[in-house]
């Protein structure tokens, strides 16, 4: 009797150990706790439900400060707990992910033109997303008079490097000054709106500056100048945003994840550039600010505050 209630027991204990063994430990990464990378990872682990993958895979999740060391140790601590997969949101800890580890799977969302951020290598794959810059500067200018417009961006995320360039090769063409604002802390950014001179500004999908510039508000409104933004979260401070959606890039993790699990190989999964964007236009702040109210923004707004 008692010796077959040992064999039972062995037999139940080798099969949780099989169970557990199967399961893939995924490390999750954020570049910063916003709204935005909980909304992709929400709809991923959504999505996973859905199809019956949830038990595959146990997340181990990390939501740093938005600084490269940050990163860095977030990434390390992940890879302390063995995981098998990084999955990262924005190109900070993306690009974190890359320096600390050449050999582990890396899947990345929110992260604008990858190739050209240098997100890439033989390890990572993911989801990127353009945003036409050249359509958010012609909106803006409907709004008035702009010719000098602040790009506020972070040194540490490649992307929003990448966007404040593109803001620039678009001005050039459109005879618009761009004032280059680069910031490493959260106190750069209440310093720099207040000592440089713009008659706009452009935040970029930076989480460092997503994360802390409604600390710096009060600073920038009283410039009374309109912000423009590339991300979602800000929506009450800018008057036009143009951003791509979260809910669609976690739906496109969920499939590479998937084509990991089932094939366990990097090389399965396709890199994907979202074009589609959505508009929201703050008739509320046109109006605050005195602005011009052009019809084209309110018939081609997804979303318009009143």
């Amino acid at each position: 009797m008692i010796l077959s209630i040992l064999i039972l027991l062995s037999i139940v204990a080798s099969t949780l150990h099989a169970a557990t063994k199967e399961k893939i430990i995924a490390g999750v990464v954020f570049s910063g706790d916003l709204p935005f990378y909980r909304e992709i990872h929400e709809e991923l682990v959504r999505k996973l439900f859905d199809q019956g993958y949830d038990q595959k895979i146990r997340f181990i999740v990390q939501r740093p400060n938005p600084d490269t060391l940050a990163w860095s140790n977030a990434i390390r601590k992940v890879i302390a707990y063995d995981a098998s997969l990084i999955i990262v949101y924005g190109s900070g800890a993306a690009r974190a992910a890359l320096y600390e580890s050449s050999s582990i799977p890396i899947i990345y969302a929110a992260v604008y033109e990858p190739e050209r951020s240098g997100i890439k290598g033989k390890n990572i794959r993911g989801v990127g997303y353009k945003v036409p810059v050249s359509s958010i500067i012609r909106y803006l200018r409907k709004t008035g008079n702009i010719k000098k417009i602040g790009v506020l961006y972070s040194k540490s995320e490649p992307s929003t490097q990448t966007q404040y360039n593109d803001v620039k090769d678009v001005c050039k063409s459109l005879s618009i000054d761009v004032v280059k604002i680069p910031v490493k802390r959260p106190g750069e950014i209440g310093e720099r709106l207040r000592l440089l001179s713009y008659d706009s500004l452009l935040l970029t999908s930076s989480a460092l500056i997503n994360k802390y510039f409604p600390d710096y508000i009060l600073v920038f409104k009283k410039k009374s100048v309109p912000l423009v933004s590339i991300m979602e979260g800000l929506e009450e401070y800018s008057l036009i945003t143009l951003s791509t959606d979260p809910r669609k890039q976690g739906a496109i993790l969920a499939k590479n994840l998937i084509q990991f699990i089932n094939n366990g190989n990097i090389d399965s999964i396709k890199n994907t550039d979202l074009l589609k964007n959505s508009l929201t236009f703050n008739m509320k702040l046109a109006i605050e600010l005195g602005l011009d109210i052009p019809v084209e923004l309110l018939t081609e707004s997804d979303r318009v505050i009143k």
